[in-house]
């Protein structure tokens, strides 16, 4: 197609620019609703037409699940089958395909197939670690340990400290920190919307490596990343020149969305990936709302200007909002960052709507009662026929509580008092929803699920071993589940998750099997190395595997090339096996296949980051149609270094070998490596797992008949995930009766439908099965299609679209959770000093990110908007000074 000549009906002049012009890279400032998505859908249809790159060629990144979304589904209507190709994530889930992608052939000591841990299981974590009861004994200091951790690890990254040990690493960080962002540190500290906690502080500036190296270990053990490592990971990992090269080759044109909102480190992520490949980046500079987490925008197009001097292109048209409320929002910006306007704008805001509309309702109250009052009678009023196109939104998650409370008030009053007239209740039916309702995915019912979809997709999360066995495994308790984390099971080696081990369930201990094997010298030592490491598509062209013994002797070896039916591309630089010596000396992959199936059938299987290994063969059987491996089971030695050796420095295999002095060197050659994992399994063997194996079986013995249970009906799901999808698993999770999660519910909701509670669990367990059918790619195995839901999951914190499709409610929510929404109708409430601005900005005299987020609130409403103000006489609180920057004469006060 051509783009000039059949779509000059659907772009405008700058729109056009932005899809010609493929040489020069550009600096986008487009606001909501000036056509941007569509811009860039058409654009890509121009540089494929054009031969300038191929779909797998371009990359758009972004900093939202809604607006990635909607960016792939806008490119693939315009672009069509190609579009699909095009890589368009989120920035995070970048960084985790780099992670993901690097990991073991950078040999960092981080499996590959790590999964991402919400916000709530890192809690979790934090709260089980003996270093955090340590560090104070308040459990209500974790969540602002939680939030040092996050601040100390992106500064991490950013100081670039990734060379000392980790406790020494953190410690540097968090004076150097404390000592030149100490307002930073103050607002992570503070407890709940307290105060910030100066204990709290001085006990991080003394001891808060060693909990912060202690939260990696025991995330590390559990093979779990969070939020922050999926940016400080692939920081570190593009260090490397090399690996930047290739990341850099891999695509030709780049569009990163919302740049606003980047800090320096993702700006510098983003800066070791463009290459002198084409950049452009998207992004409206009056909606920097995130300085306060570190985004930095004047830095970030300051650099982007000098460093790769793109064409400026400003959009002023917008096809989203009515006249009046344009203007409203352009003259207040005008009003409130003049310079700032006039550096961006050389042409006014123009309104293409053809509808003028209302005007903009204010009304001051003397409390948040009547403030909630009068906008229960306003949209008593309205009759909205969708409530999720209704919005109240507000500055803080603390006044949306006091608004929920008041509007159910209201409600139940004026139901009482219909009713006491004889009447009935004749009001207009509103629901409410608070932003925790929105959490879909941190809901109680929801998570119980994901949690065993965690167990089944990840064998060493103690995390979610821990909530089921409490919550569903009968016989398992609280004070159970604490001795599995206790200092005396830390002390032998002992996991919770070693309960599920078939080891464990049949001998009372999780290493009697690698013991007796390794007597029989029937342990199969092994490593791959591969075209590329998806685990679904690339193919294996080196399996070496050792047979040995107790004492570590090789009775027997194998060491083969694998022919493959795709190139070995990037990956030589790693393994450095050519494509033309697999063409001379590979043998065909079923024949090297079948040969390595004869060769470990019936025996455990040892490897270092095995799981990697074993996905990808177990992948490529699959796909030619070749039986699986038969073995007892397998052990890792990247987990048992970690949980015997936690103080190492990291977990590689050549930090290991060297630790265990032994004979043979990693080199990223198969062989080697299995020789060396030889080495250090019998090192372990002699020196810890001999040494307390009595001691282990008689921990387990005391609880043998609670465990056994639970690891069957766990072993049963993962013998189901070869024959069903995710959702039909899911199924036979909810109603799995040694479980029994779905009566739990139905018993709750019962309890809570008599009490009047509307809400349902067991239909938000109907929810989400409808979203992993929908979300089922069945190209994909079970496990792939689980990890990838998990990954999606987490990195989800609220599902505004999905929750209001699937119940229909007014949200009330803050102004930061409506970031890149639209409503017809909003009701901006709280606007008062002392709330908006919030009383802390007034303090700092920190103004100019609270008029900005002025601005993203004024700017959430297509069609109406109403500002409220509840005003305490006895504070002398006055309206919000943002209020007087919109135009009077588009104001009409109540």
């Amino acid at each position: 197609m051509n783009i000039k000549d059949n779509h000059q009906s659907v772009l405008n002049a700058k729109q056009q620019k932005v899809v010609d012009e493929l040489e020069k890279n550009i600096l986008l400032i487009a606001s909501a609703g000036t056509g941007k998505t569509d811009t860039l859908a058409y654009r890509i249809v121009n540089i494929i037409e054009k031969g300038r790159a191929r779909p797998e060629e371009i990359c758009c990144l972004t900093f939202t699940n809604k607006a990635c979304n909607e960016m792939k589904k806008r490119i693939v209507e315009v672009v069509g089958e190609a579009g699909s190709r095009v890589t368009i994530m989120t920035f995070h889930s970048f960084c985790y395909e780099i992670i993901r992608t690097e990991a073991k052939k950078a040999d960092i000591g981080l499996p590959n197939n790590s999964i991402i841990f919400d916000e709530e299981d890192c809690l979790e974590i934090i709260k089980s670690i003996p270093e955090f009861t340590g560090l104070t004994p308040r459990a209500s200091y974790a969540g602002a340990v939680q939030k040092l951790i996050n601040l100390f690890k992106e500064y991490r990254g950013e100081y670039n400290f990734f060379t000392a040990d980790e406790a020494e690493d953190y410690q540097q960080v968090i004076h150097r920190l404390i000592t030149e962002r100490g307002q930073r540190v103050e607002d992570a500290s503070r407890i709940g919307y307290g105060r910030p906690s100066g204990d709290l502080i001085m006990e991080f500036q003394s001891h808060g490596g060693e909990l912060m190296t202690a939260y990696d270990n025991t995330l590390r053990q559990s093979h779990g990343l969070d939020f922050g490592d999926l940016i400080n990971i692939a920081f570190f990992l593009l260090q490397d020149k090399e690996r930047q090269g290739q990341w850099q080759k891999k695509y030709k044109y780049w569009c990163i969305d919302e740049v606003q909102d980047t800090s320096r480190l993702e700006y510098t992520v983003l800066e070791s990936l463009f290459g002198d490949n084409n950049v452009i980046m998207c992004g409206d500079f009056f909606q920097t709302i995130y300085e306060w987490r570190g985004s930095q925008p004047d830095l970030i197009f300051d650099k982007f200007m000098k460093g790769y001097t793109p064409e400026l292109v400003v959009y002023n048209q917008n096809y989203r909002s009515t006249q009046i409320l344009l203007h409203s929002s352009y003259e207040y910006l005008k009003n409130r960052f003049p310079e700032m306007v006039g550096n961006f704008f050389a042409e006014d805001a123009m309104a293409m709507s053809v509808e003028q509309g209302e005007k903009i309702s204010f009304k001051i109250f003397n409390s948040t009662y009547l403030e909630a009052h009068w906008i229960y009678m306003t949209l008593q009023r309205l009759k909205p026929e969708d409530l999720s196109k209704v919005c109240i939104l507000t500055r803080s998650n603390t006044y949306n509580k006091l608004l929920s409370r008041a509007f159910q008030q209201i409600i139940d009053k004026r139901q009482h008092n219909q009713y006491a007239a004889g009447g009935s209740f004749t009001d207009f039916k509103l629901e409410f929803m608070l932003v925790d309702e929105f959490k879909f995915f941190r809901r109680k019912e929801i998570k119980d699920v994901l949690a065993v979809f965690n167990i089944l997709a990840n064998n060493w999360d103690d995390t979610s071993v821990c909530r089921i066995a409490k919550e569903y495994a009968k016989g398992i308790g609280a004070k159970t589940v604490d001795r599995l984390k206790s200092s005396e099971a830390l002390h032998l080696g002992i996991r919770p998750c070693d309960i599920l081990h078939p080891s464990t369930v049949k001998y009372d201990e999780p290493f009697e099997m690698l013991r007796r094997e390794l007597e029989n010298s029937n342990v199969v030592v092994f490593d791959v190395e591969s075209t590329g490491l998806d685990t679904a598509r690339d193919e294996i062209v080196q399996l070496a595997a050792i047979r040995i013994d107790r004492a570590g002797g090789i009775k027997d070896r194998m060491n083969l090339l694998l022919q493959a039916t795709k190139s070995v591309g990037d990956s030589v630089n790693t393994h450095h096996i050519t494509d033309e010596r697999l063409a001379a000396d590979g043998v065909a992959p079923q024949v090297g296949l079948q040969k390595f199936l004869d060769f470990a059938r019936g025996s455990v299987i040892v490897g270092h980051n095995v799981g990697y290994d074993l996905s990808i063969l177990d992948s490529q059987l699959a796909r030619l149609d070749m039986d699986k491996l038969q073995y007892i089971t397998y052990y890792d030695t990247l987990d048992i270094f970690r949980r015997f050796y936690p103080q190492l420095k990291n977990h590689k295999l050549s930090t290991i070998g060297e630790f265990c002095q032994v004979s043979h060197v990693s080199t990223h050659d198969a062989y080697d490596d299995i020789c060396a994992t030889g080495e250090c399994l019998i090192y372990a063997m002699n020196n810890n797992i001999a040494q307390g194996i009595d001691e282990r079986r008689r921990f387990f013995a005391r609880y043998a008949k609670y465990f056994a249970p639970f690891a069957e009906i766990i072993n049963e799901f993962r013998g189901l995930m070869t024959v069903k999808r995710p959702y039909e698993l899911m199924v036979d999770i909810i109603k799995a009766e040694a479980l029994g999660i779905l009566e739990a519910y139905k018993r709750e909701d019962e309890i809570a439908q008599s009490r009047g509670s509307a809400n349902s669990r067991v239909e938000n367990l109907r929810s989400l099965y409808r979203i992993i059918r929908e979300w089922d790619n069945i190209s994909q195995s079970t496990l792939d299609g689980i990890k990838k839901l998990l990954n999606i999951t987490s990195l989800s914190n609220t599902e505004f679209d999905m929750m209001l499709a699937d119940h229909p409610k007014i949200p009330i929510i803050t102004v930061h959770q409506a970031k890149g929404l639209e409503f017809d109708q909003v009701f901006f409430a709280g606007l008062q000093e002392g709330t908006f601005p919030s009383s802390f900005s007034l303090k700092n005299d920190n103004l100019d990110e609270e008029a900005r987020l002025f601005y993203v609130g004024i700017t959430r409403a297509k069609k109406e908007l109403f500002l409220t103000s509840a005003i305490n006489r006895d504070k002398n609180t006055i309206p919000c000074r943002f209020i007087n920057c919109i135009p009077k004469e588009n104001i009409e006060q109540q």
